[in-house]
């Protein structure tokens, strides 16, 4: 008697083509020829990234340009969403560009945080003192103590 085998048919083109870049994530790219080696596996609990760990994360988004999927498999133990929120909360704003406007900005900013800073503490201190006076006396109180 000859056996014939039934196969069901391939799926993977119709469900892939759904999920929009859903399709580029199954590979996995770890050891694939010019990537970097995988992170080693963090002792349990260590929930701290180390420099190393810093330092791939940042290659593999910004040169390879890879998905959090992806690189999550280069990262044993750890989630996509905890990279992402690594990247993005740690890593990516300190690259940030500050441009003349930005620090101008930044300046003017802290400037008007100290006026008021210096407005809320004479108020808090009473007794008709200024703010300036606030301001002076506590660098007086600083450089007696020296």
């Amino acid at each position: 008697p000859s056996h014939h085998h039934h196969h069901l048919p391939d799926m993977s083109h119709s469900s892939s083509s759904m999920h929009g870049e859903g399709s580029q994530d199954t590979h996995n790219l770890v050891g694939r020829e010019g990537m970097p080696s995988p992170a080693r596996r963090p002792q349990r609990p260590r929930i701290k990234f180390t420099q190393e760990e810093d330092e791939l994360l940042i290659e593999l988004k910004e040169q390879k340009n890879l998905t959090w999927k992806q690189i999550a498999d280069f990262f044993p133990g750890r989630n996509p969403g905890t990279l992402q929120v690594r990247y993005c909360t740690r890593l990516k704003t300190e690259s940030t560009p500050w441009t003349r406007e930005m620090d101008e900005r930044l300046l003017d900013a802290l400037q008007s945080y100290e006026d008021e800073k210096w407005r809320i503490v004479a108020q808090r201190v009473g007794g008709g003192v200024t703010p300036m006076g606030c301001c002076n006396r506590v660098w007086e109180l600083f450089n007696d103590d020296l």
